[in-house]
């Protein structure tokens, strides 16, 4: 008797193409996003976790987390650590990419940006 296995790719692939996935997917990558960009503003301004949290009413810990990607933050939160960073905070809603060709596995990008209050805004 044999029994045919399925390789690790083709098990991924169709556990990609489920809705839960997808979504658990779009909201991992956000969080990984926002805490990418809040660390590369705060290093450029050459301030610590401790002295950001400071700023952001919050712990040092609570933004480790943040940074690391491993919690969502609240828009009020992003306030105040926008504020903190000296910086606007710029959501941007955009039209979600076309499903994928059935079969295939695909991945969504999404933007998130931390900008110096002191940029000009972009004319139009």
């Amino acid at each position: 008797m044999t029994a045919e296995h399925s390789s690790y790719e083709e098990l991924a692939c169709d556990r990609r193409a489920g809705e839960e996935y997808r979504q658990g997917h779009a909201e991992a990558r956000r969080a990984f996003l926002i805490g990418r960009a809040v660390r590369e503003r705060r290093q450029s301004l050459g301030l610590s976790q401790v002295e950001l949290a400071a700023r952001a009413g919050m712990t040092q810990p609570a933004l480790s987390r943040l940074e690391a990607g491993v919690v969502v933050p609240t828009i009020p939160l992003l306030e105040r650590i926008s504020g903190a960073l000296e910086a606007d905070l710029i959501v941007e809603v955009a039209p979600a990419p076309p499903d994928p060709q059935p079969g295939r596995c695909s991945l969504s990008v999404c933007t998130v940006e931390l900008a110096d209050e002191r940029m000009q805004p972009l004319s139009r």
